[in-house]
C-alpha cells in the first residue's frame, strides 16, 4: 500500500512539473486537439500497467520466453520502420499498394502491441537491477520504481528569440501531426510573435510511466529508460526541482541524465546476461563515414552565435538553412535548423550543438568520484548554477 502511495506522489509531481506550459503564443497558433494531454496519458496508461503487474505476480519468470519476446520486439519494430519509410512514390502509383501497406503495418503493430507490456516489464527489471548495482537504492528498493511505456512520444514545440539562442516557451503536441502542419505553425509563430519555432520528435519523456520511443537498438532503449528514470529520481531533490528555473539548470539536469543513461546502458550491455540484446544494435545512419558531423555542427553553432551577436539575424537564418542543405547532401535529414532547434539540442551539453561548459565540468566532477552513486549524490542537492560552479572549486 505504501508503495502505491509513493507512486501516486510521483505521478502528481511529474504532472505538476510538466503542466502549466500553455501560453497565449500557442493559443493563437494551435488547435485544442493538437495539444498532447499528459493527464489523459496517465489515466490510460497507469491502469493497464498496474493490471499487468498484478497478473504477473501469479506467473513465473521464464528467462527463455523473456529473451524470445525481446528478440521478437526488435524484429517487429525493424519491419515496421522499414514499411513506414517505404518511398511514397512506389506506393502511390496504385491504390492497392497503399491499402496493402496499411494492412501490413496494422498487422505488425498489433503483434508488437500484444507483447509490449511484457517487453516493458523486462526492460524495467534489467535497468532497475543495474541502478541497484550502482547503489542508488534504499534497502534494496529502487525509488521511484522504474516504469516505462513504449510508444511514440508527443512532439515538442520549442521557441527561442531570433536574436539569440535561448530555450523559451514550449508545449507537447500530438505525435501524428504532419510536416505540412508543423511548417504552418512554425511560420505563424514567426510572423505573429517574431519568435523562432521548431516542432521536434523526442526520444522519451519523464512522465510516469516514462514515455520511450520504440527502437530496434536495445542499447538506446536501456539508455533512454535510465535517462528518464533519473529525471524522476531527481524531482525529489533540489536539482530536479530546479530544472525549469533557467536554461543553465536545464542543461545540468539533461546532461547529467545523458551521462547516467549512457553509463547504465553501457554496463548492461557489457553483462553477458544481456549482451545478446545489444548485439548488432543499429545506430542507423546514412552519413558519409568521412564526414565529421560534430566538427560541422560546432562550426555551424559558432558562426550562428557570431552572426546573432552582430545582429545579423536574417543572415544567420539563411546560413542555417544552407547548412541544413549541406547535411542533406551528406545523407543527414533534418527538417529545419533554426535558433529554436539549436536551443533545444544545445540543452544536452555533451552535444556538438552546445557551447556550454556544463558537460566538461560534469565529467571532471565524475572523474573525481569513485562511482555513479557518489557522482549523483554530490549534484542532487544543488539548486543554482552558481552552486554548481563552486563544486570542485569551479568559479
Amino acid at each position: 500500500m505504501k508503495k502505491k502511495y509513493l507512486n501516486l506522489i510521483i505521478l502528481i509531481s511529474i504532472i505538476f512539473v510538466l503542466s502549466g506550459c500553455k501560453n497565449d503564443i500557442f493559443d493563437k497558433s494551435l488547435k485544442e486537439k493538437e495539444v498532447f494531454s499528459i493527464l489523459k496519458y496517465e489515466i490510460t496508461t497507469i491502469g493497464s500497467k498496474y493490471i499487468y503487474s498484478f497478473k504477473s505476480i501469479f506467473s513465473k519468470d521464464n528467462k527463455e520466453y523473456a529473451k524470445n519476446s525481446l528478440i521478437q520486439f526488435k524484429s517487429l519494430t525493424k519491419k515496421i520502420y522499414a514499411l513506414e519509410k517505404e518511398p511514397t512514390s512506389t506506393v502511390r502509383s496504385k491504390q492497392k499498394n497503399i491499402e496493402q501497406l496499411d494492412k501490413e503495418l496494422t498487422t505488425l503493430r498489433k503483434k508488437r502491441n500484444s507483447i509490449l507490456l511484457k517487453i516493458e516489464k523486462d526492460i524495467q527489471k534489467i535497468v532497475r537491477n543495474q541502478i541497484k548495482a550502482e547503489g542508488i537504492d534504499t534497502k534494496g528498493f529502487v525509488f521511484p520504481p522504474v516504469s516505462i511505456k513504449i510508444f511514440d512520444p508527443p512532439l515538442l514545440l520549442v521557441t527561442s528569440p531570433r536574436n539569440l539562442i535561448s530555450r523559451e516557451k514550449e508545449i507537447l503536441l500530438d505525435s501524428s501531426m504532419k510536416n505540412s502542419r508543423k511548417n504552418i505553425i512554425e511560420q505563424k509563430i514567426l510572423d505573429e510573435e517574431n519568435l523562432s519555432a521548431v516542432i521536434l520528435e523526442i526520444g522519451g519523456l519523464a512522465s510516469y510511466p516514462s514515455m520511450i520511443k520504440p527502437n530496434t537498438n536495445f542499447e538506446r532503449l536501456f539508455e533512454l529508460t535510465a535517462h528518464e528514470w533519473l529525471h524522476q529520481y531527481l524531482i525529489f531533490y533540489p536539482l530536479g526541482r530546479s530544472i525549469f528555473k533557467n536554461n543553465e539548470m536545464n542543461e545540468i539536469n539533461e546532461t547529467l541524465a545523458n551521462i547516467f543513461g549512457k553509463e547504465i546502458s553501457k554496463k548492461i550491455c557489457a553483462n553477458e546476461l544481456y549482451e545478446i540484446y545489444c548485439e548488432n544494435s543499429e545506430l542507423t545512419t546514412t552519413t558519409n563515414k568521412n564526414f565529421d558531423y560534430d566538427f560541422f555542427m560546432k562550426e555551424t553553432r559558432k558562426t550562428v552565435d557570431l552572426l546573432l551577436k552582430n545582429n545579423n539575424i536574417s543572415k544567420a537564418e539563411k546560413y542555417m538553412e544552407e547548412r541544413r542543405k549541406n547535411l542533406e547532401n551528406e545523407g543527414i535529414l533534418i527538417r529545419k535548423i533554426n535558433q529554436a532547434w539549436f536551443a533545444f539540442h544545445g540543452t544536452y551539453t555533451d552535444s556538438p550543438t552546445s557551447v556550454s561548459p556544463v558537460f566538461s565540468i560534469l565529467k571532471k566532477i565524475q572523474e573525481d568520484t569513485e562511482n555513479m552513486k557518489e557522482f549523483i549524490d554530490i549534484l542532487k542537492n544543488i539548486d543554482s548554477y552558481q552552486q554548481f560552479l563552486t563544486i570542485n572549486d569551479y568559479k
